[in-house]
């Protein structure tokens, strides 16, 4: 994965990615926890730059603030998913049973079709709601990868019947998703890696 970390994190193995940048510094997206991020900081020497949260519920972000708390990065997160980083309800932290909840404030907040960079990494934003209203594809030329968060994964898709969710944008959402040119690596909040191709031939919601 050119020297992408996948870590699957928390009560319920969502993937946290760290993604090497420049000067030692590297990019940590969605970490629901903070120990096993410093450890592997401390063991390659490197420094968390940036912390990127690619959706609202509480399984991808429950390690944000002890890690920011701990390094000092700044944190982005989806603008329409702002609201439920400060609510244990509305992330669904009740999952994450026996984590006490940390809500997080942003410091920074980004929405369909901004591009911004961090630690030398260039990310560009696609909305992509239906699992929740700010939830996004992060494409990242530079290692052609997609960060897809709940949206897709292996042969499936996000649930939409939390806060926010919508059947209706879901399928609008699929359909963004099918017309994309390409064959991007797909690097999703739970499960296998998988790519575009694939998820257009043998996905059953993309079909």
């Amino acid at each position: 994965m050119d020297n992408i970390i996948q870590l699957p994190l928390g009560a319920l193995a969502a993937n946290c990615y760290i993604i090497p940048g420049e000067d030692d510094m590297a990019v940590v997206i969605d970490p629901a926890s903070a120990a096993e991020i410093t450890n592997i900081m401390d063991r390659d020497d490197m420094e968390v730059g940036a912390i990127i949260i690619t959706h609202g519920h509480f399984d991808h972000f429950a390690g944000v603030a002890a890690l920011r708390e701990q390094t000092g990065a700044p944190v982005y997160a989806p603008d329409l998913d702002s609201e439920m980083l400060t609510s244990s309800d509305k992330s669904w932290a009740w999952f994450m049973q026996g984590t006490p909840f940390a809500p997080v404030t942003p410091d920074y907040v980004f929405a369909d079709g901004e591009e911004f960079t961090v630690c030398g990494v260039t990310f560009k934003v696609m909305a992509a709601p239906g699992h929740t209203a700010g939830s996004c594809l992060l494409f990242c030329e530079k290692f052609g990868a997609i960060f897809s968060g709940d949206v897709i994964f292996q042969n499936s898709i996000g649930r939409t019947d939390g806060y926010s969710g919508s059947d209706r944008q879901m399928l609008d959402t699929l359909a963004k998703i099918k017309s994309l040119p390409g064959n991007w690596r797909i690097l999703s909040g739970h499960g296998d890696i998988t790519d575009l191709e694939t998820e257009k031939r043998y996905n059953p919601y993309l079909r």
